[in-house]
């Protein structure tokens, strides 16, 4: 859900860039800022990057009934 409502943002700002040609710098720096967190959250998702799941390190001490 948050990747689809940053892509509409994303294209958004893209057709702003297009049909504006005010304000292009900040435009411009905000699809940049939305585009990395696009590619951030893909990769991650893809399992390029560290995240989700954090395994305990060997002989860490547990907890009984879990």
């Amino acid at each position: 859900m948050l990747m689809i409502v940053l892509l509409v943002l994303f294209f958004g700002v893209l057709a702003l860039i297009v049909v504006r040609r005010r304000a292009i710098g900040r435009l411009s720096s905000l699809a940049t800022l939305l585009a990395a967190l696009i590619a951030l959250i893909w990769m991650q998702n893809q399992g390029f990057l560290p995240g989700g799941q954090v395994s305990a390190p060997p002989g860490a001490a547990t907890v009984p009934g879990r």
